[in-house]
């Protein structure tokens, strides 16, 4: 299985996560209209994580470890979206529940990440196949679906662009990146841990600044491996 970067323990103070297009131009014709192209089928997430802070030996240790299993870009990961907040979340009270404290089942290198107690709890309905944009998803703890939210099919991440109907907690909805591969009905759609195939964007310095032998402020860079077979 792969190891899932430990955000939980770096806690990054800004996060930036969300499927970027590369679109080229067709050229622009003499009328002066452009034509421009999706070059990559979709797009792909692109993750970078700010203001981690590496304020004690542990920290300081986890990020030596992590960036030498990253190796540069050539280890593929999973990076988690960190996001939650913006999920289907159940309601107690008169606001959201609070979810449980996080479980991980490794210090250094996790291979799983979840809420203690599952958070909201949501399954594909209807078998997806490769390439598809459109998912139907059924929420059995917690809120309705609503564009914008993020989820994880597998060791693949998506965003929800619109919901073209719904009927209770179940919707169907339209999605980006198209799907990654084939997904069985009844597969868990994952909104409290979500995280996606990476690799280090290469090129990037990470050998952490550490200042006066006690702590150092530094950031990281992943883009979706959309080559990874599992």
């Amino acid at each position: 299985m792969l190891p899932i970067f430990p955000a939980h323990i770096f806690c990054p103070e800004t996060v930036t996560a969300g499927v970027m297009a590369d679109v080229v131009s067709g050229g622009t014709s003499l009328a002066g209209e452009q034509d421009v192209i999706e070059a990559d089928g979709g797009g792909r997430w692109m993750i970078t994580m700010s203001g981690i802070a590496l304020d004690d030996p542990y920290t300081q240790r986890l990020w030596k470890a992590w960036m030498a299993k990253l190796a540069g870009g050539a280890t593929p990961v999973l990076v988690p979206l960190l996001s939650v907040a913006t999920g289907p979340r159940p309601i107690a009270g008169n606001g959201f529940a609070t979810p449980s404290d996080l479980y991980a089942n490794d210090d250094y290198f996790p291979t799983e990440v979840r809420f203690a107690s599952p958070h909201i709890i949501a399954t594909i309905t209807v078998p997806v196949a490769l390439r598809a944009t459109t998912m139907q998803i059924t929420v059995s703890q917690g809120g309705q679906i609503q564009p914008g939210m993020d989820f994880a099919a597998g060791v693949h991440a998506y965003t929800v662009e619109e919901v073209v109907s719904r009927s209770g907690l179940s919707a169907t909805v339209r999605t980006v990146p198209p799907a990654r591969e084939a997904i069985t009905s009844g597969a868990a759609a994952n909104f409290d841990w979500p995280c996606v195939v990476c690799r280090l964007v290469p090129g990037q310095s990470l050998a952490a600044q550490i200042v006066s032998g006690l702590y150092a402020d530094t950031e990281i860079q992943f883009v979706e491996d959309t080559a990874y077979v599992a």
